[in-house]
């Protein structure tokens, strides 16, 4: 248990989907003791998260976001200050890869590019830059941690636009980190390996046309793990959560593989 977290308010985007890193990380905030935010598109699955975390007794509001969309992204902002008075934490996990965007970088069109960019990348910055503003303000630091992925330092051919954008992540967190520096709001990122999350099924049984294939099966197309598993979404709540605790203070810029070992840079 990280002491100093308990009351802090934590904002997770991307936290709808039942399996997915964001619930993860929103559950794992909320058992640290914080006060919740999660947001995402999907209301139905959102609002299903946050009667999960109200039954492990902490407070939590959902909000409908779409992070690539700046005023959607400043409401998100405005509405946890509104329930809570402040934020103090932003975990950016919003991203993945459309089918759209599966395929050999030269067959991908403009509107494939564009959508995985806004999707990965735009949504982290407009994100970063309403949660920055509102740590400012309050004068007190803050933390803020992206989810990026082990794609953006080691080349994945069929996912070449999602590892392209993932590695703009990494750029964009060490960059936001010198600036914010001088506010004390520590700016890092965690490079996930391989969970076998809906939206990784899909790409995968798309690029190998292996339908209904185990978790196992579909890890196999992917480079070996040598920590001898699939990752989990709580794997990467972990790290997150560590960053963004009193432990990590002096830590900024840094991109944290969290990987059991399947890339090691």
């Amino acid at each position: 248990m990280y002491e100093d977290l308990q009351g802090k308010v934590a904002i997770i985007t991307g936290a709808a989907r039942a399996n997915g890193i964001g619930q993860g990380i929103a559950k794992r905030f909320a058992r640290e003791g914080c006060r919740v935010v999660v947001a995402d598109v999907a209301m139905n699955d959102l609002d299903q998260r946050k009667s999960e975390i109200e039954a492990m007794g902490v407070e939590c509001l959902a909000a409908r976001c779409d992070v690539t969309d700046e005023a959607s992204a400043q409401a998100m902002v405005d509405a946890a200050v509104q329930k809570f008075g402040r934020v103090d934490i932003l975990a950016n996990n919003v991203g993945g890869a459309m089918m759209n965007q599966v395929g050999p970088v030269i067959e991908m069109n403009s509107a494939a590019w564009d959508s995985a960019m806004a999707l990965n990348a735009k949504g982290t910055h407009l994100c970063s830059r309403a949660v920055a503003k509102q740590m400012i303000a309050q004068g007190q630091g803050g933390k803020i941690v992206n989810t990026s992925s082990q794609a953006g330092i080691h080349p994945e051919p069929g996912i070449g636009l999602y590892s392209c954008a993932k590695a703009l992540i990494n750029q964009y967190t060490r960059i936001l980190a010198i600036e914010l520096s001088p506010h004390k709001i520590n700016v890092n990122a965690v490079l996930p390996g391989t969970i076998m999350t809906d939206k990784l099924r899909e790409v995968l049984e798309g690029l190998s046309g292996m339908k209904n294939a185990s978790d196992e099966e579909l890890g196999k197309l992917l480079p070996p793990i040598p920590w001898g598993r699939l990752e989990t979404p709580d794997d990467v709540a972990s790290a997150v959560v560590w960053l963004a605790s009193k432990q990590s203070d002096y830590i900024t810029g840094e991109c944290l593989l969290v990987t059991g070992g399947q890339t090691m840079d």
